[in-house]
C-alpha cells in the first residue's frame, strides 16, 4: 500500500543509513500485523491503514524513539551528512594549504623547515576552526529538528497520514556531487585567500625565474578575514542543508535562493572595495614581464585593471543568477516526475 510505503520512508529517512533497511523490515512487519488485527477477514482498506499509522504516531516521533537522539549532540539522523561535510572541509583545507606550500617551495629558495612548520601550524589551526564551524552548523540544524519533534508549531496539530510526502523519485533527489563540490571549492578558495593571497595573481616566467604579481593587497585582504570566514561558514551551511534534505522542495529552493543572494552580496561588497586591490599591480607586472610598456598589450592591461573589480562583481552577479535559475528549473522538473504515481493496492497477506 502506497500510504504505508510513504510512512515507512518518512520514518527511515530520519535514521542513519546503516539502520534503515533493518528498521524498514521491522516496521513493515509491525504494520502488517496491526492491519491484520483490525481487518482479519478482509483486505485492509486505506482507512484501516490511516488508523494504524495515526496510532504509531508522527514519523518524526517514531524515528526519535528508534534512535533515542536526545543523548547526542548531533543525532543519528544527521550524523552521516555531518561526517561527509567534515571530511570535505578537512580535505579542502589540507589540499589548499599543501598546494600553497608546494608552490611556494618551488617558487622560492627559502628554508623548507620553516615552511613546513608554518604549514603544520596553519593546518592544525584551520582544521580546528573547520571542525568548530561544521559542528556548530549541524548542532543548530539538530536543535531545529528536535524542536519540531518535541511538538512545536505544526507538530502540535493532529497530523493525517494522507499528508505524508510521496517517496522521492530519482529526479527529485539532490545529487551529492553538487554540495560536495560547492563545499570543497568554497573552502579551498577562501583558505588560499587567507593564507596565501600573494599566490592569487598573474604568474610570469622570465629568464628562468618565476614571479607572481598578486591581485590583492595582502594587508587589506587579511583585514577581511572575519568576513571570509563568515562566507566559508555560509557556504558550508548552504550546501550542508542540501546534503541533509536529499530531495528538492519549495522550502529548500527558497533557502538556496536566500543563501545565494546573501553570499553573493557580501562577496560583491568586499570585491568592490578599491583598497583590496594591489595598487602597484601594473608597475609590478611590467617589472616582472618582458611585455614592453609601450605595447598594445600593456595599454590593454592599464585600461582594464581599474575596472577589474567591477567586472568581477558583474561576473559574480551573473553566476548567482544562473545558479538560481538552474536550481529553480531543477525544482520545477522535480514537481512533474516522468514516472506515473503507483496506484494504491491492498496490502498483501504474508
Amino acid at each position: 500500500m502506497e500510504l504505508v510505503d510513504r510512512y515507512i520512508h518518512a520514518v527511515t529517512a530520519r535514521l542513519p543509513e546503516a539502520q534503515r533497511e533493518d528498521i524498514k523490515r521491522e516496521l513493515q512487519s509491525l504494520i502488517e500485523d496491526m492491519l491484520e488485527e483490525r481487518s482479519p477477514e478482509s483486505p485492509p482498506t486505506v482507512e484501516d491503514a490511516e488508523s494504524v499509522l495515526q496510532e504509531l504516531g508522527h514519523p518524526s516521533e517514531l524515528a526519535a524513539k528508534y534512535r533515542g537522539y536526545e543523548r547526542y549532540l548531533i543525532g543519528p539522523g544527521l550524523i552521516d551528512a555531518y561526517w561527509t561535510t567534515l571530511k570535505i572541509v578537512t580535505a579542502a583545507i589540507v589540499f589548499s594549504l599543501a598546494a600553497a606550500l608546494a608552490i611556494d617551495s618551488f617558487r622560492t629558495d627559502a628554508g623548507t623547515l620553516d615552511s613546513i612548520m608554518s604549514f603544520l601550524a596553519s593546518l592544525v589551526s584551520s582544521v580546528a576552526q573547520g571542525f568548530l564551524w561544521v559542528t556548530l552548523i549541524f548542532v543548530c540544524v539538530e536543535r531545529s529538528q528536535r524542536a519540531k519533534t518535541a511538538g512545536s508549531g505544526r507538530m502540535k496539530k493532529a497530523w493525517k497520514p494522507s499528508e505524508l510526502p510521496p517517496i522521492p523519485e530519482a529526479g527529485q533527489k539532490v545529487k551529492k556531487s553538487g554540495p560536495i563540490f560547492g563545499i570543497f571549492f568554497a573552502v579551498a578558495a577562501i583558505m588560499l585567500a587567507l593564507f596565501s593571497p600573494d599566490l592569487i595573481g598573474v604568474w610570469r616566467i622570465h629568464d628562468g625565474s618565476t614571479a607572481s604579481v598578486p591581485f590583492f593587497e595582502s594587508d587589506v585582504i587579511r583585514h577581511y578575514a572575519p568576513l571570509l570566514c563568515g562566507l566559508a561558514a555560509l557556504a558550508i551551511l548552504k550546501e550542508s542543508v542540501r546534503l541533509i534534505a536529499q530531495r528538492r522542495s519549495g522550502r529548500l529552493l527558497a533557502f538556496h535562493i536566500a543563501m545565494t543572494v546573501l553570499i553573493t552580496t557580501l562577496a560583491c561588497l568586499m570585491l568592490a572595495d578599491d583598497a583590496l586591490w594591489n595598487p602597484t599591480f601594473i608597475a609590478d607586472l611590467a617589472a616582472a614581464s618582458p611585455l614592453p610598456s609601450d605595447g598594445e598589450g600593456f595599454d590593454t592591461l592599464v585600461s582594464v585593471w581599474p575596472r577589474l573589480n567591477g567586472l568581477l562583481v558583474n561576473v559574480l552577479l551573473v553566476y548567482a543568477l544562473v545558479d538560481i535559475v538552474l536550481e529553480f528549473m531543477a525544482w520545477f522538473r522535480s514537481k512533474t516526475p516522468s514516472s506515473a504515481k503507483a496506484s494504491q493496492k491492498p496490502l498483501p497477506r504474508p
